[in-house]
């Protein structure tokens, strides 16, 4: 009985770390301040490539912490806002101009 409960033990401890490092996400660098001129000209350009990218956008009153998504560019038609899709179309991000940290090519392009 004893050999059991300490497996289990095992199995739930490794799963709360595992668990919690998934909700965290990966650990990324945080990337300096990016002008806003430049910024713009990096946007269209991955806009009209149609590349993949990565945006590390700033803290917000929502979210207090820089976080990062990753995907395909597109301007929205209704908005000045830009729309950020997933590779596999699963995950669509609205993202502001103002938002945005830093822009760069996604270091994992297929």
């Amino acid at each position: 009985m004893e050999k059991f409960a300490i497996e289990k033990s095992t199995i739930m401890s490794y799963f709360k770390e595992n668990y919690s490092n998934y909700i965290k996400g990966t650990p990324f660098t945080l990337q300096k301040q990016m002008p806003v001129m430049q910024l713009r000209h990096f946007i269209k350009q991955a806009v009209h490539k149609q590349n993949s990218i990565t945006i590390q956008l700033n803290p917000t009153f929502q979210q207090t912490t820089v976080s990062e998504c990753t995907g395909i560019a597109n301007f929205s038609p209704y908005s000045s806002q830009l729309i950020l899709t997933s590779r596999d179309n699963k995950t669509i991000h609205l993202i502001n101009i103002e938002q945005i940290r830093h822009i760069r090519l996604n270091s994992n392009l297929k």
